[in-house]
């Protein structure tokens, strides 16, 4: 969980234990915060709970109750300009746009996803250029 020092914090969302654990792992020695949810819905009682630090939601697509498009849906109906990485083992799982890593990863894959997506927004954020 977190504590009083300041990381990038991700929420990582996956049903499989394996990936959860494995994923933490490599976040966590890239540098960043890591909180895990095993579904969609424990995801956004977690998001509730931490929004104001999370910087990054890593969610698979595919999982019981709420899957990882859902999540999104929610996430980005009260922060449109969260981003969100998707994780999915089929290669076309697109959706709105937004990057998506196919499974299974190798560790430097998930890390530099993650690097990539942040750079992204902070820079989207930044001054306006054209697009």
């Amino acid at each position: 969980m977190t504590s009083g020092m300041q990381r990038e914090s991700i929420l990582l969302v996956d049903d499989d234990l394996d990936i959860r654990k494995f994923a933490r792992i490599f976040l966590e020695i890239a540098g960043y915060a890591v909180i895990t949810a095993a579904d969609g819905e424990q995801a956004l009682r977690l998001y509730e709970e931490h929004s104001s630090n999370i910087l990054l939601i890593v969610t698979d697509v595919l999982m019981p109750n709420i899957n990882g498009f859902e999540l999104a849906d929610r996430v980005l109906g009260i922060d449109s300009q969260m981003p969100i990485l998707f994780m999915s083992g089929d290669p076309s799982s697109g959706y709105r746009g937004l990057e998506h890593l196919v499974k299974p990863l190798r560790p430097a894959e998930l890390v530099e996803g993650v690097r990539r997506v942040l750079n992204g927004h902070a820079h989207s954020k930044g001054a306006a250029t054209g697009s």
